[in-house]
């Protein structure tokens, strides 16, 4: 009992404190503590209960640690003896021991720092046991490729030449008559506008003369005068209204046909195309961009010309009023000019910047919302409004940023205005004195100065929105000019895709992710008209043979045929035709279910959609009060899971297609509309048409005539019947079936084998791009500052 007592006070954890260890010690019989010496005792306790503590501990965690010195020895139990000394002995010899297993832990360690640091024999590694550690294939698979993304700024990558304005120009070439039109109506408005200041001047002349003098102003009296007036104003408004609503309805015009260019731009990309780029971000090109560029080259040219055509015409009579006053006008263009190149190149850089976070701001609220159920469901509404709002903090920064750089641009173009009117007004007031100037000619002259202030801002103006047109038109031509690496065009045209389809050393990885391999030499050939079964590991291409099928990618090596024939020969649009497909997920677009049916073949008749519908087993039709012509909702989300996936199988069943590719077809339906369906497809297709199941479902795999079963290594385990490889418990298919009867799938070392790049890796590598920028720039700014420098010690 005494022995019991004592090692079990010796292995308590070190939380328990020393006075408890004491007491259990203190109520074992014949122990007795020394009263001299209590400081002592309680001390070496608390040592030792600490230390055996600790190495019990490490023991418990050995197995799950990385790397390790070897456990010390625990010490032998405490003898059974009664005397203070005995135990005072025992808990030396303890402290003795844990100092030396102390030291040779510490040289442990300072050896393993010596070496080449690793991340597996860390000390945060050994501490945290539960850590994952990146295999070979991981590494693999974040080496991304973004050859095919878009970049951020555009194709100019913030150069912006002539030939690039005058792309941007050209864009409203097809409008060119009605421009030219518009053109017609704003030199009018601004003639009848310029003419203005003449005229008031005339008119203070006549009003300050002798009334004996005759009073006429271009041969005509002062109410005649005031009609013709009325009238060329008249004329000016409605010079100016038609030239407005042309420049409005042109411009409207132009972003329509560039959105409907882009959008059918964007739909024949590749897949490596949408696997590189996320839809928030070509969103934001299609809608944003789009209506800055079309404002950009219609009314903002309209604004521009017309700033030109009246500060020219102004400058022009104001030479003829008064030279010397001229003169002084002319001062103050240089600093203002400067000023407006460097202001206009400020805002671009900015509305670059703006540009770019509205796509991220699209793709965050696009994919957010998009999820809003799981969110919901995780109560993730907070952080998902945090995160909104962090980039919409940005996007205000900018336009912060945007409204200092303009207002610091305004407010000194017109400070410096405002003093040269002051000077003019002074100088000018000394003309009339003298006799040099009359006062209409001086009210003249100042009104001129204000229309040519107006023009010169309306020029900056007009600058700083074409650069701002020029940044967003080279995010479009960028989208504009790039050429699909599968041309959808090319091609013979496919009458038939019945026939055998064979695989014939195919090697594969997704373009984005080349280091990791899917397919390494995959060979099998699939008869013509049977039901096929493609079962294997998740994440081991099952998915990816349908993708190759449909032509969404090219194998890297190898050959893919159907009866013999190259499917890369063939056009990508009429292979397709041939080929139904029900994906996993099924996918529904917003509009009835006659029309998500009839997507399959557009021409259907409403016969041939009940048709389908009643192969799929959409009987629920029936209890839906609109039938055919209910509203499935955004994705479909009016309809269950299971309504969904029926509902896509007959938009592929309508399409009578000569291959079918059911992707877990029937993973989303109970067992009862599982059966009539496999039943309806059974009896279709039997005989004529391919089927390709991609399943893991037993009684899908049972109904196949022959089943291919992937490895892990990306090449086929076996081929065979069901009743073959069941047979056989040795065989790749026993032991996969074994994995799912036991609640899971043979896990995949490779990891994900989709082509798609996260969220995570897209910010990533905008953030390396931007610090490549930055770098580039100090560079040269340090190139810049040494040839100053230079040139300095020269002279």
């Amino acid at each position: 009992m005494a022995t019991g007592a004592a090692r079990t006070a010796v292995l308590l954890p070190h939380r328990v404190g020393v006075c408890q260890a004491s007491s259990l010690l203190a109520s074992v019989p014949g122990l007795r503590k020394p009263s001299t010496t209590p400081s002592i005792f309680q001390h070496l306790l608390l040592l030792q209960t600490r230390s055996l503590s600790s190495r019990l501990v490490k023991q418990i965690h050995a197995p799950y640690r990385i790397s390790r010195p070897p456990a010390p020895t625990l010490p032998t139990p405490i003898p059974q003896q009664s005397q203070p000394a005995a135990i005072l002995r025992y808990f030396s010899s303890g402290f003795r021991l844990e100092q030396k297993t102390r030291t040779t832990s510490l040289q442990s360690t300072r050896r393993e720092e010596n070496k080449a640091q690793q991340p597996a024999t860390t000390v945060e590694d050994v501490e945290q046991p539960d850590d994952f550690q990146k295999s070979e294939r991981a590494a693999k698979a974040a080496q991304v490729n973004l050859r095919a993304k878009l970049s951020k700024e555009g194709k100019t990558q913030g150069k912006a030449g002539f030939a690039e304005i005058w792309r941007l120009i050209k864009i409203a070439r097809p409008e060119l008559r009605w421009l030219g039109l518009a053109m017609i109506f704003l030199v009018v408005s601004s003639s009848v506008t310029m003419s203005i200041p003449f005229s008031v001047g005339r008119i203070l002349d006549i009003a300050t003369k002798d009334p004996s003098e005759d009073a006429r102003l271009f041969g005509m009296t002062m109410p005649q005068f005031f009609v013709a007036l009325g009238v060329i104003l008249t004329v000016g408004a409605m010079a100016n209204f038609g030239r407005v609503i042309l420049l409005r309805i042109v411009g409207e015009r132009v972003v329509a046909r560039l959105r409907s260019q882009l959008y059918r731009r964007t739909y024949v990309q590749d897949a490596e195309f949408f696997d590189a780029n996320r839809v928030g971000d070509l969103i934001s090109r299609l809608s944003s961009d789009t209506v800055i560029v079309g404002k950009s080259i219609t009314q903002n040219i309209s604004d521009g010309l017309r700033a030109l055509f009246s500060g020219g015409a102004g400058f022009v009579v104001m030479v003829w009023l008064s030279p010397k006053l001229t003169g002084l006008l002319l001062i103050m263009l240089p600093p203002v000019a400067i000023g407006a190149f460097f202001y206009g190149r400020a805002i671009r850089n900015v509305s670059k910047g703006i540009q770019k976070n509205l796509g991220t701001l699209t793709k965050i609220a696009e994919e957010r919302l998009g999820n809003v159920k799981t969110s919901q469901a995780f109560v993730g509404e907070v952080q998902e409004v945090a995160r909104y709002n962090h980039q919409v903090k940005k996007i205000f920064d900018l336009g912060r940023k945007e409204s200092t750089i303009a207002a610091t641009f305004f407010a000194s173009t017109g400070w410096a205005g405002n003093m040269t009117i002051l000077a003019m007004l002074v100088v000018g007031g000394n003309f009339v004195r003298n006799g040099a100037m009359t006062l209409g000619d001086l009210t003249s002259f100042m009104m001129y100065t204000a229309f040519a202030g107006s023009s010169l801002f309306g020029l900056s103006s007009f600058y700083s929105e074409l650069m701002k047109g020029v940044g967003a038109a080279s995010r479009l031509f960028e989208l504009q000019d790039r050429k699909p690496g599968i041309s959808q065009t090319v091609g013979a045209k496919v009458q038939s895709a019945q026939g055998p389809i064979r695989f014939s050393n195919v090697s594969f990885a997704y373009p984005t992710r080349p280091a990791v391999k899917i397919f390494n030499d995959l060979s099998f050939e699939i008869p013509s008209g049977s039901n096929v079964c493609v079962v294997g590991p998740s994440g081991g291409g099952k998915s990816t043979v349908a993708g190759l099928l449909l032509r969404f990618y090219n194998p890297t090596s190898g050959l893919i045929t159907i009866n013999g024939v190259d499917i890369s020969k063939m056009n990508i649009k009429s292979l397709r035709r041939r080929i139904g497909m029900v994906a996993q997920e099924p996918v529904l677009f917003s509009g009835t279910i006659a029309e998500n049916i009839s997507y399959g073949k557009p021409n259907a008749s409403r016969a041939e959609i009940i048709v389908a519908a009643r192969k799929a087993n959409c009987n629920f039709i029936s209890d839906l009060p609109a039938g055919l012509d209910t509203q499935v909702g955004a994705r479909g989300s009016q309809l269950s899971g299971g309504q969904k996936q029926r509902i896509a199988i007959a938009r592929a069943l309508i399409k009578d297609p000569d291959i079918l590719i059911l992707d877990e077809a029937t993973s989303a339906l109970d067992a009862e509309s599982e059966t009539l369906v496999n039943a309806a497809l059974a009896s279709l297709l039997k005989g004529r048409n391919t089927t390709i199941s991609i399943a893991h479902r037993l009684s899908t795999i049972k109904r196949s005539d022959l089943i291919i079963v992937l490895s892990n290594d990306g090449r086929v385990a076996e081929i065979g019947k069901y009743s073959e490889l069941s047979n056989d418990k040795e065989s790749a298919f026993s032991k996969l079936m074994e994995w799912q009867m036991s609640g899971g799938d043979i896990p995949d070392s490779r990891g994900s084998d989709r082509g798609h790049i996260t969220e995570t890796e897209e910010i990533e590598s905008d953030l390396e791009r931007e610090e490549e920028e930055q770098a580039e720039e100090r560079k040269v700014g340090v190139e810049k500052q040494q040839d100053q420098a230079k040139g300095g010690s020269r002279k």
